[in-house]
């Protein structure tokens, strides 16, 4: 039988409408009599584009981690389970549970936030007259769609391009081209740039913003290669509103909330919904749960902070070394468990299960050292060395002594890596470095060690820097075809 994919991911969308809430955004009063379709006043509107913010979560506090951190040379899976472990050392295949989910619930983003365009858009309550909030609530939900895609495209390249909740009947959609997916994605970021203010929405944090937008167009073009324009908007983001936090140790934590160098900021209130934290809480040393945890920093990473003299507020915020007593299951002789070992520290908590920290989506250092990168692409090597030097200044580094385009292309590589450790960027690096030449990620993925310097025999292929398409949209959806080498 072939899988209906529209009414399956519409399914988790009236589920999201039917559980969205209304009190400071994010903590609103269910809204039960609405269903798709019957939506026709602005706080109807309102609910829906709630319903497309809470899909988010589902996805980048968990399994977002595994194929971007663990998939690279930044930390250990140390799973306790045959699903994860596979996208540790490249064993993984099409029927991965994980990658599975990971598909489901990205086009779960996107059907909500289809959802809520294809509901607002007919529209018109008198409550609007005066104001562009209509045109603020698409431009929102198309901002989570292209966010949504963002993460497709560069995950597993060709993907089904949906853009209605309904797909126009298609139940059963072929493929779109990388390249259609990307000027979806830039047509939608220019639409919500244009569109949304500089600050979110009634001062409520964890909305798109233009800012936002822009920050994702960078990234996005980064990943085409386009450099020009993804200086284009680095420079937007950089001119403002957003400034780097002088102190590093000041960044992340249930203090820091939404710092003035956060650009895109899931929010969780103190109470730990409507986020499903625990997620979060799999990946943060406790000391008392004794759960084994799933990113640990890899030899090679804490390697690449002492190998950069690398021992201040940004090595103490990255690590939190501490002896277990869970069992894990990492690379062999990774590092010795009985010692202590260097759990993430950018989400540490006493109490790891109900903490209602948030989760740093995107943020101001990221876009500066994209705008680095683009400077050294585009032969600007002294644009591109002033800003790699205020993120290691910022660090207590002292100014690179790289000065060629390659040393500069790998100080550049170097520095995103040491800053934004669990930030869901280095896979993405690693591919772009790839496309440029600055490094050959197979090569390097397969030369990585453990703490007694055996090679730890990952397999990876040229291949793997796309993942497999699910096995099972496959056998459903016989328009859809397997990236090559699954």
């Amino acid at each position: 039988m072939k899988f209906n994919l529209s009414k399956y991911i519409q399914f988790f969308v009236l589920t999201i409408i039917l559980t969205s809430c209304t009190q400071d955004f994010l903590d609103r009063t269910p809204q039960s009599e609405l269903a798709a379709g019957s939506l026709t006043t602005a706080a109807d509107a309102e609910s829906v584009l709630s319903g497309a913010y809470n899909a988010v979560p589902d996805y980048f506090t968990y399994s977002n981690f595994f194929t971007t951190e663990a998939i690279s040379d930044n930390t250990y899976v140390n799973g306790d389970n045959a699903v994860e472990q596979p996208l540790e050392n490249f064993t993984f295949t099409s029927s991965n549970g994980e990658l599975q989910l990971s598909w489901q619930e990205l086009y779960k983003h996107i059907t909500a936030a289809n959802t809520t365009i294809d509901n607002v858009t007919p529209i018109n309550d008198p409550k609007w007259d005066g104001t562009n909030r209509k045109e603020q609530i698409l431009a929102e939900a198309t901002f989570l769609r292209a966010h949504a895609y963002y993460w497709l495209v560069t995950s597993w390249g060709d993907v089904p391009l949906i853009l209605t909740s309904t797909n126009g009947g298609d139940y059963y959609p072929s493929q779109a081209s990388a390249a259609l997916v990307y000027a979806q994605i830039i047509k939608d970021l220019k639409y919500a740039e244009n569109t949304l203010d500089d600050s979110p929405y009634h001062n409520d944090k964890g909305r798109a913003t233009k800012g936002a937008a822009r920050a994702l167009l960078a990234k996005t073009y980064a990943q085409m290669g386009d450099y020009a324009n993804c200086l284009l908007y680095c420079n937007k983001v950089i001119d403002g509103p957003y400034s780097l936090v002088s102190d590093y140790s000041k960044l992340f934590g249930l203090a820091n909330k939404n710092t003035s160098e956060s650009i895109f900021e899931l929010q969780v209130p103190s109470n730990g919904s409507p986020y499903n934290v625990w997620k979060l809480n799999v990946l943060s040393y406790g000391p008392n749960d004794n759960w084994p945890k799933r990113q640990i920093g890899s030899y090679d990473l804490v390697k690449a902070f002492n190998d950069a003299g690398d021992n201040g507020a940004r090595y103490k915020s990255t690590f939190n070394w501490q002896v277990s007593g869970a069992a894990f299951t990492m690379p062999l002789n990774a590092w010795d468990t009985s010692k202590a070992i260097p759990f993430c520290g950018k989400f540490s908590y006493s109490d790891t299960w109900t903490n209602g920290d948030n989760l740093v989506m995107i943020r101001l250092a990221d876009i500066i050292l994209l705008a680095a990168e683009a400077n050294v692409q585009l032969d600007h090597l002294g644009d591109a060395k002033i800003l790699l030097d205020k993120i290691r200044n910022r660090a207590g580094l002292p100014n690179t002594t790289a000065s060629t385009k390659r040393e500069l292309a790998l100080a550049v590589l170097n520095e995103r890596r040491l800053e934004l450790v669990y930030e869901r960027t280095r896979w993405n690096d690693l591919k772009r470095a790839d496309a440029n030449g600055v490094i050959k990620i197979v090569d390097l993925m397969n030369s990585q060690v453990n703490s007694s310097l055996q090679n730890l025999n990952y397999n990876m292929q040229t291949y793997h820097k796309l993942l497999p398409i699910p096995l099972a949209d496959i056998q459903r959806n016989s328009n859809i075809i397997q990236n090559t080498g699954y």
